[in-house]
């Protein structure tokens, strides 16, 4: 098993590489970086002797050194900056992703394709038009919002992160939906008071301003690799287990044509089965309108990929 993860230098790619690294889930990382080489070097030195007891190859290397490769996680994208909204980074991310997707096409056209760049939906749509791949290889990180949406819970209802369930779909940003219906604690399903939903509407788009208005250059690394491992995880032992992902849709929850995070079924070949979810009322109106976030998205990358 051979993963690349492109971005590997950044505050994203290096947790990610570590932390599948070190939970042994490929025999070789290549990490690929930007215009930071020292930094890439770095990090593939110190990660290679933090993991020499799981035997696994760390090593940095260009494009070309894609080929083989089973996964590809691209989490390289433009310098941020302070945004107050992740579509800022549309523009000149969507030419970087035309770059990366013909590369990969090139070297490893059969590698599922993980997307961790912001804006992640309509990125991922960028991905599968300019590379053409098929749409269940392609795969949008968006797990954040629904590791966030389990922790407000968990503190509002006083019990443990273990102990609760609930995902987050939509857009990953300010428009996503927070599938109340979908609450659990302990397995039981739990009636959400209005007031708590209110208070979880507000509170969680503040987790993210937080960390921008820190200006350290860095935001939800740590959190991304944790998630990423799960994917990666189901992938590789084709657990079919169920995540909220990015995907590229063709009819599922009467939406085409645009990448949109959903509960998916993941498999050794990407994403087994996108399942649909009956909606509450109240989240079927914020899926409306998340939609047409997303769709006037899509509409940028077409204009900007022909």
């Amino acid at each position: 098993m051979k993963i690349t993860v492109i971005g590997a230098s950044g505050s994203v790619g290096a947790p990610t590489v570590f932390y599948l690294a070190a939970n042994r889930l490929a025999d070789e990382f290549l990490m690929i970086g930007g215009t930071r080489q020292n930094l890439l070097q770095q990090h593939a030195i110190d990660i290679s002797t933090a993991v020499s007891s799981r035997d696994v190859i760390i090593r940095t290397g260009d494009y070309i050194d894609m080929a083989g490769s089973d996964i590809v996680i691209n989490a390289a994208g433009a310098p941020q900056g302070l945004i107050a909204d992740r579509m800022e980074m549309l523009p000149k991310n969507v030419e970087l992703i035309k770059q990366i997707s013909g590369k990969i096409k090139q070297y490893c056209p059969d590698a599922i394709v993980i997307t961790a760049t912001n804006p992640v939906d309509p990125l991922n749509y960028a991905m599968w038009l300019s590379g053409g791949f098929d749409r269940k290889k392609l795969i949008g990180y968006s797990i954040n919002d629904s590791f966030r949406f389990r922790e407000m819970l968990a503190k509002a209802y006083n019990v443990r992160v273990s102990q609760v369930d609930g995902i987050v779909i939509g857009e990953h940003g300010s428009t996503q939906v927070y599938l109340f219906s979908t609450a659990r604690v302990n397995g039981e399903k739990i009636g959400v008071s209005e007031d708590i939903k209110i208070k979880i509407r507000s509170e969680i788009p503040n987790i993210l301003k937080r960390l921008e208005e820190l200006q350290s250059g860095r935001t939800a690394g740590w959190t991304c690799a944790i998630g990423l491992e799960k994917i990666v995880r189901a992938i590789i032992e084709d657990s079919e287990d169920v995540f909220p992902c990015s995907v590229v849709l063709d009819g599922e929850y009467g939406v085409n044509r645009i990448s949109m995070s959903v509960p998916v079924r993941l498999g050794k070949k990407g994403v087994r089965e996108i399942l649909e979810y009956r909606l509450a009322p109240d989240e079927a109106e914020g899926l409306k309108k998340t939609v047409a976030v997303l769709e006037k998205a899509a509409k940028i990358v077409d204009e900007n990929i022909s």
